[in-house]
C-alpha cells in the first residue's frame, strides 16, 4: 500500500473543520462571542491548536521518560533478584 504523504501548510491554506451535531451549540456560541468582543476566531484557534500541541508533546515525553525508568527500574530489580538465587544456590 502507498504511504500517506504528511500535507505541508503554507501561510494561506485553509483549514476547515466540522461542525458535528454535538458541537454546533459551541461553535455558534464560540463565534458570536468573538465577534461580540472583537476577537479574530482564526487567531484564537491557531493558538489554541499551539498550546495543544505543545502540551501534548510534553505529556509524550513524560510518558517516554516514565517508560523508559520503568524498564531500567524492572531490569534492576531482575538482576537484584537473580544476584540473590545465585547467592542462595538456587540459580
Amino acid at each position: 500500500m502507498g504511504r500517506r504523504v504528511t500535507k505541508i501548510y503554507k501561510p494561506g491554506d485553509q483549514i476547515h473543520i466540522a461542525v458535528t451535531q454535538n458541537f454546533e451549540d459551541i461553535a455558534t456560541e464560540f463565534f458570536q462571542f468573538c465577534k461580540e468582543n472583537h476577537y479574530n476566531p482564526s487567531e484564537v484557534i491557531r493558538s489554541n491548536m499551539e498550546q495543544w500541541l505543545q502540551k501534548q508533546k510534553r505529556i509524550k515525553e513524560m510518558m517516554e521518560g516514565s517508560l523508559e525508568r520503568d524498564a531500567q527500574e524492572a531490569i534492576e530489580r531482575e538482576k537484584r533478584i537473580l544476584e540473590r538465587l545465585r547467592e542462595e544456590g538456587l540459580s
